[in-house]
């Protein structure tokens, strides 16, 4: 049979068909529904004053959606997906937060179908403030020759915050040790602190230890 026959034969038919069928991936593509399970960021909001999270709380959680294919399959769907959870009404100590398809932030039309956990354990603690008398820890000796003549940190008392378990167990306050080896001029320097491995933070700024070397007396 005539190649062109076969293909102009009844070709209004054929314009239609490809027509309709064109319109039909476009409907499915636009109204197709589909799953897709995803691992988003969870982030921990208004954390009651004077309080702070302690322990360790999850970072995410898996959580599987559903919407349009068109909206699922953008590659950047899962950056507008997240789980803000809300803390206002936590107390000292240990406490259970529920967490719900409510508190899954995602682009309209998108549904939340599966949580892997139902809730989360977050404990408080109430923050404690001290003031400690910072001391200077020096590592090593100035040149032969010259000796410390003196150590002066300001200010003279730091102010440090943290949980208050944390503060109980932080009793005294130090410097990382401060180089002087081989120092034959007097140093200024802003020091690293020392917690203890405690999760307490600095409420001073602007600290400096001075320690002044000078030649050692004949």
């Amino acid at each position: 049979m005539d190649a062109r026959k076969i293909l102009f034969d009844n070709w209004g038919i054929k314009v239609i068909s490809l027509g309709l069928s064109i319109t039909l991936w476009f409907y499915v593509m636009s109204t197709g529904k589909m799953e897709m399970t995803l691992t988003v960021p969870l982030e921990l909001r208004n954390v009651p004053q004077r309080m702070t999270v302690v322990g360790d709380v999850t970072g995410s959680l898996e959580v599987r959606v559903q919407g349009q294919e068109r909206v699922l399959r953008d590659s950047a769907f899962g950056k507008k997906v997240a789980a803000f959870i809300d803390l206002s009404m936590t107390k000292e100590g240990e406490n259970l937060v529920r967490i719900s398809p409510d508190d899954i932030k995602r682009p309209a039309g998108v549904s939340v179908a599966y949580l892997s956990v139902p809730e989360i354990k977050v404990r408080l603690e109430r923050l404690v403030r001290k003031n400690f008398r910072l001391r200077a820890v020096l590592h090593g000796a100035p040149a032969p020759g010259y000796r410390v003549a003196g150590i002066a940190v300001t200010p003279s008392r730091i102010a440090v915050e943290g949980p208050a378990g944390a503060m109980t167990k932080l009793l005294a306050l130090e410097t990382m040790p401060i180089d002087i080896e081989g120092a034959r001029e007097t140093l200024t320097v802003e020091p690293k602190i020392d917690y203890q491995g405690q999760p307490a933070k600095l409420l001073e700024k602007n600290i400096t230890v001075r320690v002044s070397i000078e030649r050692g007396k004949p």
